[in-house]
């Protein structure tokens, strides 16, 4: 009988529930509620809806009814004069006899604790976990371990972690309360985030992967330059950008793989290097410059250019802002916030030291 395997699920499990409420952090990768889908593959049943509050959901034999969700009976422990803990008789039902009912109600408030967000397929596994956990703090409370100097450190450091996910979760519900007026400020300062343009793009390498090793590097480079000089008048005179595209590699010796896809296809400002973003101010059918870059010259051809209505963009922007808003608590709460270990107990403390601005 391997118990110590079964306590580790277990008890990883339990941690796996509660880590889903992450401590306070500086970004929030999926706040919003909005993002959830109505069709998840993880959902329960459509029958959960109808089962009443009141019923069983869980059935658990030989656990008394003191340990279920919401109890505050606790077995009475003493210390026994060798220093071992061990649970005073009890004139209560035997194990044989006890039976534990979770109804649909104090199951959903557990869940509603450990995590709003929980999905249906984590639920289950909660359910299927959940009599095991009994089961081993009913045998740990037998024992008198709940009575060790141990135990008592672990709750308190559990205490403020679950504190610490208490407060993230406050930092979101706050953050999540976002008006419509709310929604249409954002929309009218943020413009680039919602324009979308469909775009052609050339790539000529700065130096080709055959590129002759007789020619310095700057010589490769300035070549290459003039190359892309050219092609960017072509382009701008209404050549095809896909046969511009190959010829920019073969002009740059690179024959092991095929010229890049020159239609990038509706893109966001965002999708492209800060410095190449200006190529949303040119209108339809206007030709860039060619821009320079580490990996190479850039000539970019706008096609078409759209702006996301305010409705289609509702939940990109209450996650852009109720991740701003949690970051900006975040802040908030750090801003004189720091910490030293002590190097004689710890050793070196370079890069332990912290100071949150």
């Amino acid at each position: 009988m391997r118990i110590p395997i079964i306590t580790v699920i277990v008890v990883s499990f339990a941690l796996s529930v509660l880590a889903q409420t992450s401590p306070p952090k500086s970004e929030t990768s999926d706040i919003s509620q909005h993002d959830r889908h109505e069709d998840d593959e993880e959902a329960l049943p459509s029958s959960a809806a109808s089962v009443p509050a009141d019923s069983s959901v869980i059935t658990i034999e030989g656990i008394c009814e003191h340990n279920k969700p919401g109890s505050i009976d606790q077995p009475t422990v003493s210390q026994s004069t060798g220093g071992s803990l061990q649970q005073q008789a009890s004139s209560g039902p035997k194990p044989s006899e006890c039976k534990t009912i979770v109804t649909k109600a104090q199951f959903e408030k557990l869940v509603d604790g450990l995590n709003p967000q929980m999905s249906g397929m984590v639920k289950r596994q909660l359910a299927d976990s959940y009599p095991r956990l009994l089961l081993f703090a009913d045998k740990a409370r037998e024992l008198g371990l709940d009575q060790d100097p141990d135990f008592a450190a672990r709750m308190q450091f559990a205490t403020i972690q679950i504190l610490a996910q208490s407060l993230n979760r406050y930092f979101e519900q706050q953050a999540n309360k976002i008006s419509d007026a709310d929604l249409e400020a954002y929309y009218k300062a943020n413009p680039l985030k919602f324009e979308r343009a469909e775009l052609l793009r050339i790539l000529v390498p700065k130096q080709g992967r055959e590129a002759s090793k007789s020619n310095s590097d700057n010589q490769a480079d300035d070549a290459m330059l003039n190359i892309a000089h050219k092609l960017q008048a072509r382009a701008a005179a209404g050549e095809d950008f896909e046969k511009l595209q190959k010829e920019a590699f073969e002009a740059a010796n690179i024959h092991s793989s095929g010229s890049p896809n020159v239609n990038m296809g509706k893109v966001a400002a965002t999708r492209l290097p800060v410095t190449q973003q200006n190529v949303f101010q040119m209108q339809p059918g206007q030709v860039s410059e060619v821009m320079a870059d580490p990996s190479g010259y850039y000539i970019y051809k706008l096609v078409t250019k759209e702006f996301i209505p305010l409705s289609q963009a509702d939940r990109e922007i209450r996650k852009s802002i109720a991740s701003q808003r949690v970051q900006d608590s975040v802040n908030s709460l750090t801003k004189s916030w720091k910490f030293d270990l002590n190097p004689l107990y710890f050793g070196s403390t370079r890069g332990n030291t912290q100071t949150d601005q």
